[in-house]
């Protein structure tokens, strides 16, 4: 870390000191939630990385996220000057509470922390490197947070420390449900002190204004997701040798993984999809989403192809026009119906992933919803026009132009 420092010049300079090319040599400080991995998460990192790199290239970029030496990895080719770090995910999780305990206990510990490296002396650097490195705070997009995990959520207490110290700070596509008493509460009080505030579904967008006024109220806006960012350019595989019908099915978040299992291979009966038909098999989380790929083999699909993560991730994800698609994932569906396939989505956590696929539809997604247990139906289409993109990625770029500037 000391020569990540270093190489910040932040040691023995001042705030207002400029380096010799006449540009502020401070990082842009983003928090985010690559490096599991999972995705979206390193699609919306890699995404802000790619259009950072472009438009800021002499910048140093700084990724906060529980897992920076993968991630490190994963996105090593998105920014020339990009360092990773895991210093508020450490506070929120190495402190005298319990995991996931009190929000205002851990919060309180990370606010305390910040100010004090005494507090956290392990993290010292990192948190100097906030102090005295950085010229704003970008929240990245995600799912990452949300009320009863509040080692993650007690990472909003960023807002209001930054506040204090006048650091322009984002939040940009969020999505925190379900959240509910204390944690709202503390959410609903640290979103007052952010410059920008943008959220990916208007369930959290409700709950967060809950009983704000006036101008805080108004910090609360609904966006697109922040995987628009680049208006998805760039992020597709090669549509050769790509199978008509594709699955991506998650085993976690699932009481009844058998019923689950059961409904996409009744899925596939009601769609007319043959046992020798070829189907892709998706995983968006290392093993989590392998299981229903022997499922289906053992129910004598016999023509699976399966596309593991690192393929995605290094590929492109892996749709094209044409395609059918079921998936319990949000970003697949997003991904997916924005290049026009049609499909169906199934929802595995009730105030969870409904929320996420009802924000596809807002989006633009006219996938039907497929409930465990009813009647299966057939694949609704997606984006009417792939334009949305790109309209999208212009929304998101204007939310942040108080601290992008040339983005705009």
């Amino acid at each position: 870390m000391r020569s990540i420092l270093r190489s910040l010049h932040i040691h023995a300079k001042k705030d207002t000191e400029v380096s010799r090319s006449g540009r502020d040599p401070k990082a842009f400080y983003l928090i985010a939630e690559p490096g599991y991995p999972n995705y979206g998460d390193e699609l919306i990192a890699g995404e802000w990385l790619s259009l950072l790199g472009k438009y800021y290239p002499e910048t140093p970029v700084v990724v906060d996220c529980a897992r920076p030496g993968p991630a490190a990895v994963i996105l090593r080719d998105k920014h020339p000057h990009a360092i990773f770090t895991d210093t508020l995910r450490r506070l929120g999780t190495e402190n005298p509470f319990p995991y996931d305990g009190p929000i205002d206990d851990i919060a309180g510990f990370v606010g305390e922390a910040l100010n004090d490296e005494g507090i956290a002396p392990n993290y010292a650097s990192g948190i100097r490197l906030l102090q005295h490195g950085v010229q704003s705070i970008h929240m990245l997009g995600g799912g990452y947070m949300r009320g009863d995990w509040t080692c993650n959520l007690s990472r909003l207490a960023i807002g209001p420390w930054a506040h204090e110290r006048n650091i322009p700070v984002a939040a940009t596509g969020l999505g925190l449900m379900p959240i509910k008493g204390d944690s709202l509460r503390f959410a609903q009080q640290s979103v007052k002190s952010f410059d920008v505030f943008t959220v990916r579904d208007v369930p959290t967008q409700t709950a967060l204004q809950g009983e704000l006024m006036g101008d805080a109220a108004d910090t609360v806006k609904v966006a697109p997701d922040d995987c628009f960012v680049n208006g998805l350019e760039g992020c597709y595989a090669s549509p050769e040798w790509l199978p008509d019908v594709m699955v991506c099915i998650q085993s976690d978040f699932v009481v009844e993984q058998q019923a689950l299992f059961e409904q996409v291979r009744r899925t596939l009966e009601r769609w007319g999809v043959e046992k020798d038909d070829a189907i892709g098999v998706v995983e968006c989380n290392p093993r989590i989403d392998y299981p229903i790929l022997p499922y289906l083999s053992e129910r004598g699909y016999s023509n699976l192809r399966f596309f593991p993560i690192i393929d995605v991730l290094e590929k492109g994800f892996p749709a094209r026009a044409g395609q059918r698609w079921l998936s319990t994932r949000y970003h697949p569906h997003i991904l997916a119906a924005a290049k026009g396939c049609s499909g169906s989505f199934i929802s595995v956590d009730s105030g969870y992933y409904d929320v996420k696929h009802d924000a596809v539809i807002r989006m633009g997604s006219r996938w039907t919803q497929n409930l465990l247990g009813q009647p299966i139906p057939l694949a609704g289409p997606g984006f009417r026009d792939e334009i949305l993109a790109q309209k999208y990625s212009a929304q998101i770029r204007r939310n942040v132009s108080t601290i992008y500037p040339r983005l705009v």
